[in-house]
């Protein structure tokens, strides 16, 4: 039986195609905190169990009330540990927002990911909320 050309590069493309969707990044989702006075959202990529790459995190500052405003990432293991990494501010004044991209890794694993988005006076935060968690899509 002969094997026609077409039918074999149409296989072909095939599988490139679903061996380069195996090989790209895992994508959750996004997600959003408001308290009021601030507004952020995180959209996380997932490289493996341990890392993630190309963290997206953005925050408004939304009230004029002479605070600044943060965000951080939080991650949390499988054995549920939570943990806090650097915290990003918008200090312009209301209307002003910041964007960042970064990424990390924990060994011990990162089962899920979520925001944390505060307003400040100083060193003190005066309110805060998180989001929901992001799963991560490799466990």
């Amino acid at each position: 039986m002969k094997t026609k050309p077409s039918r074999i590069f149409a296989v072909g493309v095939a599988a490139l195609g679903a061996l380069a969707f195996a090989a790209s990044p895992a994508s959750a989702g996004t997600v959003g905190a408001d308290n009021g006075g601030a507004s952020g959202k995180g959209d996380f990529h997932y490289a493996s169990k341990t890392h993630a790459d190309n963290i997206y995190l953005e925050l408004h500052d939304r009230k004029a009330d002479g605070h600044h405003v943060r965000i951080r990432a939080q991650s949390l293991t499988p054995d549920r540990v939570v943990t806090n990494y650097a915290w990003r501010s918008v200090t312009a004044g209301a209307g002003t927002a910041g964007t960042w991209v970064t990424s990390l890794k924990d060994n011990r694993g990162i089962w899920a990911m979520r925001i944390q988005v505060c307003v400040f006076e100083g060193d003190s935060a005066l309110g805060c909320e998180v989001s929901a968690w992001d799963g991560n899509t490799y466990y």
